[in-house]
């Protein structure tokens, strides 16, 4: 299998790790590293880790550029990129006693000339490709039926569709019936239902409520959802609605388990259209993840 992943949202992750961390304070750390990140390359990088291909599709720019595209090779994940003519922000990752603290910068705009080259990009990947992952924001700078567009695109050459995205970029992209759609409890009541629930809330008294719009999405489109919750079961519904539950294990870093989940589904679904079998393998592998220091990683 080979999949096309789009993410126009491109980070440097940088990860430090701290044995106790005081605001106010120097703060040194025992351990850093550094890996090309964002939800796009996350993704794209815990498939070829499982053997399959990858291509990811983004843009680059700035003083930085090469030095992405060299972590990219490393990791074995092809790149196909328009020049953004904006820097590539650096998302810091705080690691500390079982907590992973997340400081995240802003996307840079894209230069106007950006999309045209990205449409062309993405049109001729197609060919080459059996499923597509969208995943994350965009940049400012782009349109916002960009989007929409891939994904009646990729359907009309019946290619497998699993998106990663939220609010109006996931609305639009409904009407063109994507095979998965993969929010997390979160972006999906904020999406859907208008409300704002934190990750770590406690979410039950939301499953009737959630289950009902999910339950018209996939009458309607023939859309499988797959709701992630965190350390919490994740809720599934497609003909029929079940849950999964979630290993306990013990966390090195958190960041990537959605974008590994979202991986091993389209690699599990692509063979086979059980969904059970596919929502307990990626949970398996988002739970790996969990147990890796770096972002988007089952090594």
């Amino acid at each position: 299998m080979k999949t096309l992943v789009v993410c126009l949202n491109p980070t440097f992750q940088h990860t430090l790790v701290f044995s106790s961390f005081s605001l106010g304070e120097v703060n040194r750390a025992q351990q850093h590293y550094l890996d090309a990140s964002g939800k796009g390359m996350n993704a794209a990088r815990i498939l070829t880790q499982l053997g399959h291909k990858a291509i990811l599709l983004t843009h680059l720019g700035g003083e930085r550029k090469g030095e992405m595209l060299m972590l990219c090779e490393k990791d074995g994940v092809e790149v196909r990129w328009a020049d953004s003519h904006s820097d590539i922000r650096t998302c810091t990752t705080i690691l500390c006693q079982g907590q992973a603290t997340e400081l995240v910068e802003e996307p840079h705009p894209v230069d106007a000339s950006v999309e045209p080259v990205i449409r062309t990009l993405f049109t001729q990947a197609l060919d080459e490709v059996d499923a597509l992952i969208i995943t994350g924001t965009r940049a400012p700078g782009y349109a916002p039926s960009l989007y929409a567009d891939f994904v009646r695109e990729a359907k009309e050459k019946n290619l497998f569709v699993l998106l990663d995205l939220k609010g109006d970029d996931l609305k639009a992209c409904l009407p063109f019936r994507p095979d998965v759609i993969k929010p997390n409890l979160s972006e999906a009541v904020q999406t859907f239902l208008g409300l704002s629930v934190g990750e770590q809330e406690e979410t039950e008294h939301l499953q009737a409520t959630i289950r009902f719009k999910l339950e018209e999405i996939h009458r309607t489109y023939g859309t499988v959802t797959f709701l992630s919750r965190g350390k919490q079961e994740m809720w599934v519904q497609g003909p029929s609605f079940f849950t999964v539950p979630i290993e306990r294990v013990e966390i090195a870093n958190t960041i990537g388990c959605g974008d590994s989940l979202g991986a091993a589904l389209t690699a599990s679904l692509y063979t086979s259209t059980n969904l059970q079998h596919a929502a307990k393998y990626a949970t398996k592998i988002a739970t790996m993840n969990a147990k890796t220091i770096h972002p988007g990683s089952i090594v």
